[in-house]
């Protein structure tokens, strides 16, 4: 046998259908994961929200699964994130990552489910506890589609990453977002020195960053380095660029006001007369004669980013040193709490980039890998710095805190209780240091999933049968975390009708009965509903004292007869209005 056919297998080739793609163990079910809903409810803290400082607040801070988050947010919130910044778990394989994702599913389930066969169906549920590189993939995959989803027309992500998962991450993100919605891959030097290096100081990270949609996306911007005059007019500053003309015109571009007409024409002259007369242009004594010069806002000039981000402090450090992140941290008397946590400035910089020329129209920042809370502290820095009314969300996975740990020590037992502490800290100093009014406060919801014996009780609910059920039974099976059932139902709810999570539905009272409004949608959750609440609805709807145009109820709630007389009064009503019911179970 020659050795080409030794290769071959024998001359005996199986030619199959081939194309570019990114194929990983478990791909199939992390696509399937994209499309389940989650099976947790949103659990306001009330005593966190009812604080003066949290309770106007339009900052979110969710306690939960990433995955369950994300399946939440985007009833309210899909396109609409301008900024996405997020420092997932490195793959080392040694420590830090593990696939810990609970599947929920047999391998028969999977095999039913996804068409995958029982061998490859029991492989996918042996990435669980593991550090592949398949593992890491199936982990990140749902949730950068779901991310996607999220994201503005013209927002942007950025995905802090190493080298060990960093050529798969551009596979993955040119699946997910589009190999045409490649920004850049930026470099950031993250440490100095490395003399115990085995092959090569590794002294840099990555943050490949995509855009939603690049056709829409506004280039990056860094703030100017402004060298020429300022001038202040009404309030606001611009510089004077004097060299506009020779950008535009060529060589000539540079000749004084006074030979304009020579170079470029009567017509020319009478257009920059025009432009210094309504304060566009002005003029620049030079040399006995007169430069042009143009006005230009110093808050929105701005200049394109460089890939390689080495900006260094006024000590000549580089600023996104990865011990900065721990100084930061330090400042706020946090010390040795956290491991690896982002520098500020790495976090502001990108925020700032996606944000400068829209600062003031109210952003929403998304970190779903909060970890620390340094997204949080840089939009308030941001904030504080330029005027900006930025938003952020945060979303962190309550994870357990070894006990040899120095955070354990210090009293705290999950890692979203040390990013809380630290927004908490960081508004306080930003307050104290600058008076900025802006928004230091932030929401507080977590997500928890009902018990199975509620989930069960649900299942085999029989409206038909509800005339015997007594008030609040059902609903009283959601009081989580201290949280009444109520407030869990109807903020679950409201954030998946599009109202989101810092809005407040407003109280109207019916005969006895009172009902949530928000927009032009009531809530009906409480049981104690009764034919009188019925006609009083009805009555407030036709004279336009109630604005309804959907009524959701929990069908637990409510008797069947009296269900059955609210479908039919809000189906004919007089005034021709109509008001769709929703039962919810």
């Amino acid at each position: 046998m020659t050795p080409w056919k030794k290769l071959s297998g024998g001359g005996q080739i199986n030619l199959s259908r081939e194309g570019y793609e990114l194929k990983f163990l478990g791909k199939s079910y992390a696509k399937y994961l994209t499309s389940t809903e989650t099976e947790t409810v949103v659990v306001p803290d009330l005593d966190h929200n009812s604080q003066p400082e949290n309770k106007n607040s339009e900052n979110l801070y969710i306690v939960g699964d990433n995955l369950d988050a994300l399946k939440h947010l985007l009833g309210s919130y899909a396109g609409q994130v301008k900024c996405i910044y997020i420092d997932p778990p490195y793959n080392t394989g040694s420590d830090g990552f593990v696939y810990n994702d609970d599947f929920g599913f047999t391998p028969a389930q999977l095999v039913d489910k996804i068409g995958l066969s029982e061998d490859e169906a029991e492989r996918v549920l042996d990435l669980q506890g593991k550090s592949s590189h398949s593992a890491w993939l199936t982990f990140m995959y749902p949730r950068l589609q779901l991310a996607k989803e999220l994201l503005a027309d013209d927002g942007v992500i950025f995905i802090s990453i190493d080298d060990n998962e960093q050529s798969n991450l551009k596979l993955l993100c040119d699946e997910v977002f589009g190999e045409q919605n490649y920004v850049a891959g930026f470099i950031i030097v993250r440490s100095e020195g490395g003399g115990l290096a085995k092959q090569a100081v590794i002294g840099h990270d990555y943050l490949p960053a995509y855009a939603r949609d690049i056709d829409k996306f506004s280039p990056l911007g860094r703030p100017k380095d402004i060298r020429g005059r300022i001038v202040s007019k009404g309030g606001v500053e611009y510089w004077v660029e004097t060299d506009w003309l020779r950008k535009e015109f060529g060589k000539y571009g540079t000749c004084p006001y006074e030979e304009i007409a020579d170079y470029f024409g009567l017509e020319k002259k009478k257009e920059i007369d025009k432009g210094i007369a309504n304060g566009v242009y002005v003029l620049v004594p030079k040399d006995g004669y007169s430069l042009v010069g143009r006005l230009r806002r110093v808050d929105e000039d701005t200049s394109k980013f460089y890939t390689v981000l080495k900006d260094f402090d006024g000590e000549g450090y580089a600023k996104y040193l990865n011990k900065l992140g721990v100084q930061d941290l330090q400042v706020l008397g946090l010390d040795s709490l956290f491991s690896f946590p982002k520098p500020v400035d790495l976090v502001k910089l990108a925020v700032q980039g996606a944000t400068i020329r829209s600062k003031a129209q109210g952003d929403i920042i998304l970190d779903f890998f909060s970890g620390s809370g340094t997204t949080a502290d840089a939009v308030m820095q941001l904030n504080a710095e330029d005027g900006g009314n930025r938003k952020y969300i945060m979303v962190q996975l309550p994870e357990k805190i070894d006990s040899r740990k120095p955070a354990y020590q210090a009293g705290y037992r999950t890692i979203d209780e040390i990013g809380r502490e630290r927004i908490r800290r960081a508004a306080a100093k930003i307050k104290e240091e600058t008076d900025s009014d802006i928004d230091y406060g932030f929401r507080l919801y977590r997500l928890e999933e009902p018990s199975g014996q509620v989930l069960d009780q649900l299942e085999r609910f029989d409206p038909a049968a509800s005339e015997s059920l007594f008030a609040g039974d059902y609903v009283s099976k959601f009081d989580l975390d201290g949280t009444p059932g109520h407030d869990t139902v109807l903020a679950t709810w409201l954030v998946r009708d599009g109202y989101g999570l810092t809005t407040t539905a407003n109280k109207v009272r019916l005969e006895s009965y009172e009902l949530d409004v928000c927009g032009d949608s009531g809530y009906v959750i409480d049981a104690g509903l009764t034919s009188d609440d019925v006609v009083a609805l009805v009555r407030l709807v036709e004279t336009g004292s109630v604005g309804l145009s959907r009524l959701v109820v929990f069908g637990y709630s409510v008797e069947f007869s009296v269900m059955h007389e609210l479908k039919k009064n809000l189906a004919v009503l007089k005034s021709g209005k109509t008001v769709d019911v929703i039962e919810r179970f």
